[in-house]
């Protein structure tokens, strides 16, 4: 069902909210973007459960870069009274400084969110990242080596 704009909006918020809360190594954010028992498939296939293992994993990920810079667009939004589904692009550059082979690793794809309305608004209850291509330093995607 064609969502309403307030709905749209609050959808679009959430996925924007998600990359600011990356970006910004802002954790705390990501509160307002998972519902607590939300799962997620980061990794091609291991399903992740509970909004603090999600956390978790995307924290440990991103920190492993000294700057990123995440963006999403073209959101397809349909929505079911209190259930909703969207999916949208995204392109996230991950940067480490003085990385042999190059600083740069660029992946891009979409995610395929399902979310739920909440008390508090919008919840994604399940995010599954769905990459298509990457470009950059592959072994940038391994964790940084610690000094």
């Amino acid at each position: 069902m064609k969502p309403s704009l307030q709905d749209r909006a609050d959808i679009i918020d959430i996925t924007h909210a998600y990359t600011w809360a990356l970006d910004s190594r802002d954790w705390a954010m990501l509160d307002d973007v998972f519902a607590p028992d939300a799962t997620a498939d980061l990794l091609r296939g291991t399903i992740i459960e509970g909004r603090a293992a999600i956390v978790e994993r995307i924290r440990r990920a991103v920190e492993a870069f000294d700057a990123t810079q995440h963006l999403v667009s073209n959101q397809l939004i349909d929505v079911e009274g209190d259930r909703a589904t969207c999916r949208t692009y995204l392109q996230g550059q991950h940067v480490r400084r003085g990385a042999p082979d190059g600083e740069n690793f660029v992946i891009a794809g979409h995610y395929e969110d399902e979310l739920v309305r909440t008390s508090d608004g919008w919840r994604i209850s399940f995010r599954r990242l769905v990459p298509v291509w990457t470009d950059g330093n592959q072994e940038l995607r391994r964790p940084k080596p610690t000094t």
